[in-house]
């Protein structure tokens, strides 16, 4: 599956195009390089979105919907990828159309085909024209069309499909309503050639309102047909991450995690990417701070966001030897003489008297100097 245009859909091998809101342009002019699908031909309240729905669509969850509220209002979507493609080349046209039925325009009008032609090909001025593709004037008429639910319209039939032209071109009738068969136009015409926007439109004369649905349109070119699925924005999740720092350490790098994405998308997918900050400083207390993320941009995703926590726990204790309250080492008594007397004088006092004393505080003098006493005697 490709996700990007990127690929001219006139020279690709047959291949399923993911169209986004990110693919699609809304300049005043049509775009140009990678990006070249192109809404900013809608008008007087006409609307183009991609949405989920409706019902189940052909291809994926989604559609292009359009709307238009009177006959001056019109909505369209075209892909530009074709300009300089030959009619000649094309070999398959086909699209998915879902007419609403809270639509109060006529009930034979639906979504339509529009190809931007120039019809007497690049190497004359001039010839300018648009081949229209309506199913109402298909084999089956009026009697065809249904509401609130997914129709799929040949627009080639094996060169047999009926447009018409909004201007009179050779080898139609001298009508801008002039109906005609693909093989009928290019027969007459056969250096047409794409100049401008190939897609849908509905609208521009259509009395009343309108709200129609498209997907899973198919067009081939010399033996390779690209279908072009068309998905919504989607959500996204971004989650700040929870960590630990030891007070006064300056604070960690917060990473988020990212739920949501479609297609083979990642956060480089983004066209600007989250940032998460805490409120903590290096010399904050301990205690337990927010982590938030913001920012993140993309047309693609609608995004939301999840708050992480921050704990900064106190420094350990340094533990030194000796500092407990034991001795750091032992004192070794004095020798004593042969008649239990110490031989390091009177002063000299023998271990266990030590100890009584650390352990018994003043007490302890008192059984030391009992102690000596004894040993004199």
């Amino acid at each position: 599956m490709v996700a990007a245009l990127s690929i001219a859909g006139g020279v690709a091998a047959s291949s399923t195009v993911v169209v986004r809101p990110g693919d699609v342009s809304v300049a005043k002019t049509p775009p140009s390089g990678t990006q070249t699908w192109f809404s900013g031909g809608s008008h007087d309240a006409g609307t183009v979105e991609l949405v989920t729905g409706p019902a189940t669509p052909p291809l994926g969850s989604g559609s292009i919907q359009m709307t238009t509220k009177d006959d001056k209002s019109k909505g369209s979507l075209l892909d530009y990828s074709y300009v300089g493609t030959p009619l000649a080349s094309f070999d398959a046209i086909s699209y998915s159309a879902y007419r609403s039925s809270i639509s109060t325009i006529n009930e034979a009008q639906t979504m339509a085909l529009n190809l931007a032609v120039d019809y007497n090909g690049p190497a004359v001025n001039g010839g300018y024209t648009t081949f229209i593709f309506e199913p109402v004037y298909q084999t089956g008429g009026v009697g065809a069309m249904q509401t609130d639910t997914w129709q799929t319209w040949d627009a080639y039939k094996g060169g047999n499909a009926i447009w018409w032209s909004t201007k009179v071109i050779p080898g139609a009738p001298d009508s801008v309503n002039s109906f005609v068969t693909w093989s009928s136009l290019l027969a007459a015409n056969p250096d047409a050639t794409i100049y401008g926007g190939v897609g849908l439109a509905v609208g521009s004369g259509w009395f009343g309102a309108s709200t129609i649905y498209t997907d899973n349109l198919k067009i081939g070119v010399g033996g390779n047909t690209t279908t072009y699925n068309f998905e919504p924005m989607t959500s996204l999740t971004v989650t700040a991450p929870n960590a630990t720092k030891v007070l006064g350490d300056a604070n960690p790098a917060f990473v988020p995690t990212f739920t949501g994405f479609i297609l083979g998308d990642t956060a480089a997918s983004l066209t600007t990417p989250p940032t998460c900050t805490t409120t903590a400083t290096a010399g904050s207390p301990v205690g337990t701070y927010p982590i938030t993320c913001s920012g993140a941009v993309s047309s693609n995703y609608s995004i939301t966001y999840v708050d992480g926590t921050l704990t900064v726990t106190a420094a350990p204790i340094e533990i030194i030897a000796g500092a407990t309250g034991t001795p750091a080492h032992a004192v070794t008594p004095p020798p004593t003489s042969a008649n239990g007397e110490s031989s390091g004088g009177g002063d000299s006092t023998p271990l266990f008297a030590l100890l009584l004393c650390l352990a018994f505080g003043s007490f302890g003098l008192f059984a030391v100097e009992a102690q000596r006493r004894n040993v004199r005697r």
